[in-house]
Order: structure tokens, then C-alpha cells, then sequence
């Protein structure tokens, strides 16, 4: 079957060159490594839902990475003045995380960046052929084992769309 081969190898460089993209430029947030983008991501998603703000656990447990890294990203942030810690109005022994004003300012900036980035990739594939490409990654995220991020605290009836059963 050379055209299966084929057709692997093809997948196998797609898949690499997204690797290697710039993705429009400089990182959403200047400064910010990935992971301190994702986790101020995360706060900044979960906070519409949670105004006290999220234990270290939670965020642990949302981005599926240990609790030691979290503290160690969190202490980062903090000193950059973009997440504070705050004690537990219900319980002084739970310690909160949440961004500060200019947290949530960077942060709504970089995500109106990504948006208007990605904008432009629906505009050149269209509506359909973007909608496709976002259910073909969705596939390849679920034939390899991966998993949906998991939903803030509040949210736990949140279903990803992406995956009905029987699909």
C-alpha cells in the first residue's frame, strides 16, 4: 500500500511544520513564556466563574500540571504584579489566586490578539473549511489519547463540543 505510506508521511510533515510556525508574530504576552501564558489564560477563564479566585490545586488540576509547577509559575507572575495571592474569605487557610488589574488588562489584550490572528485564518480558509479543520484536530487530539481540558470550578456540567459520543 504506497499510497497509505504516502499519505503518513504527508501527515507526519504537516503536523511538524505546525511545530515550526511564528503564528503571526511575537507571543500573545511579551515576557511571558507559554506556560505563564496559559496559566494567566486559565485564572483569566475560570475568573468569570469564580470571583475569589482559584486554590493552587484547581489550577493544578485544570492544566493538568503538577502542583509544585504551579507554585512556581504563580510566584513569577506574582512578582511580575500580573496574579496576587489572597486569603480565603470562608476559610483563611485556602489561599486564592486571581490577576490583578494588570493581569486582566494583559491578559484581555493578548486574548483580542489571538482572536484577530486567528480572524485572519478564517477569513483566508472560509467558514466551512475552518470549521473542518478545527474538527479534524479535534479527531487527531482524540485517536492519540488526549483530553479536554477540564472545566473551573463551577463549570463541572461544561461539556466539550467536540466530542459527542457515537462520533
Amino acid at each position: 500500500m504506497p499510497d497509505d505510506r504516502e499519505s503518513s508521511h504527508e501527515l507526519i510533515r504537516a503536523l511538524r511544520q505546525l511545530r515550526h510556525l511564528n503564528w503571526g508574530g511575537k507571543r500573545p504576552l511579551d515576557g511571558c513564556s507559554p506556560s505563564e501564558t496559559m496559566m494567566l489564560f486559565c485564572i483569566h477563564r475560570c475568573s468569570k466563574t469564580n470571583e475569589l479566585g482559584l486554590k493552587a490545586s484547581e489550577i493544578s488540576s485544570i492544566m493538568r500540571i503538577t502542583s509544585p509547577s504551579v507554585t512556581q509559575t504563580v510566584n513569577v507572575l506574582e512578582a511580575r504584579g500580573l496574579l496576587e495571592r489572597t486569603a480565603d474569605p470562608l476559610d483563611r487557610r485556602v489561599v486564592r489566586i486571581k490577576l490583578t488589574a494588570e493581569g486582566q488588562r494583559l491578559t484581555k489584550k493578548a486574548e483580542d490578539t489571538m482572536h484577530e490572528r486567528m480572524q485572519g485564518l478564517v477569513e483566508h480558509l472560509g467558514k466551512v473549511r475552518s470549521t473542518l479543520l478545527v474538527q479534524l484536530l479535534d479527531e487527531v487530539v482524540h485517536y492519540y489519547g488526549g483530553v479536554d481540558p477540564a472545566p473551573c470550578p463551577g463549570r463541572e456540567s461544561q461539556a466539550s463540543p467536540s466530542h459527542k459520543e457515537g462520533e
